[in-house]
């Protein structure tokens, strides 16, 4: 339903676990429930290119909408921002900001899991699924290689603010391009969602190399016509995009907010299946 694969292993020694780190760093949150912050200076800086829905400046706290985690979920335990390795495509500068729902105050300490496809739809530890077909239906799939590209953890700072340096994902058969995101506060985990690029410049970015060097490519899913953007929030995970220079190579700065309700479990996310023809 949404996950995959491409090489390059990295050995234990160079990730941290999340129990140990959160000792480390004195977590003993306990919480549950998420929600999504959009701050004016957020709202303005992406106003042109953000939601694909609105342009309008987002209330400060709105819930998040819960997403599926997805089959290829791998906790590979790898405390690091840059995810990157060797993968090549448009930069990202992702920053991700955690905070309390209720009020809106960054929450620092919380444990921020990133994951996704490369520029030809491939997932690391995946490596031996085609992006180009159909992905198997089932909830998780074990990794099948050692490979760790484009997947990461970060604890946000005195300012519920996490960065990690990645590309701009490419997409494979039947989504749209997404990222993919867990939250967790202690050892619970208070939020997974899915998070989602502007379509003008998602088109933009898979004309060019090397999203577009993809023999057998299927037809891409767009937002619009994504089932699980449309039925799980895509507007909302939708990042705010800023550009770092005047041409795609100098990559871009993607934002979101998110806040934590510590007295709420976020049902899990739920979907009705597309029609097949």
């Amino acid at each position: 339903m949404d996950d995959q694969r491409t090489p390059s292993p990295e050995s234990a020694s160079h990730g941290t676990s999340r129990r140990t780190l959160l000792t480390a760093v004195g977590l003993g949150v306990a919480g549950l429930g998420v929600a999504a912050c959009a701050p004016a200076d957020e709202a303005a800086s992406g106003a042109a290119q953000a939601s694909p829905v609105s342009n309008a400046t987002p209330p400060n706290c709105v819930l998040a909408p819960e997403a599926i985690e997805g089959p290829y979920y791998i906790d590979r335990k790898l405390i690091r921002s840059d995810i990157r390795e060797d993968r090549q495509g448009v930069p990202v500068e992702l920053n991700l900001r955690v905070v309390d729902a209720k009020s809106c105050a960054p929450l620092p300490g919380a444990v921020v899991d990133i994951w996704h496809c490369d520029a030809l739809g491939y997932y690391s530890g995946h490596l031996d699924l085609d992006p180009n077909v159909a992905p198997m239906p089932d909830p998780h799939i074990d990794p099948t290689d050692p490979s760790t590209f484009l997947r990461g953890t970060q604890i946000s700072r005195a300012d519920g603010e996490v960065t990690f340096r990645t590309i701009y994902p490419g997409y494979y058969f039947g989504r749209a391009i997404h990222m993919h995101v867990l939250v967790h506060v202690g050892d619970k985990r208070v939020h997974t969602g899915q998070l989602y690029l502007p379509e003008e410049l998602n088109a933009r970015v898979v004309a060019t190399m090397p999203y577009s060097d993809r023999p057998g490519a299927p037809e891409r899913v767009t937002n619009e016509t994504d089932f699980l953007y449309q039925q799980q929030g895509g507007a909302q995970s939708t990042l705010r995009v800023q550009p770092l220079g005047p041409d795609l190579s100098h990559g871009f700065r993607a934002s979101l907010s998110m806040g934590v309700t510590p007295d709420e479990t976020p049902p899990p996310a739920t979907f009705t299946p597309p029609p097949t023809t």
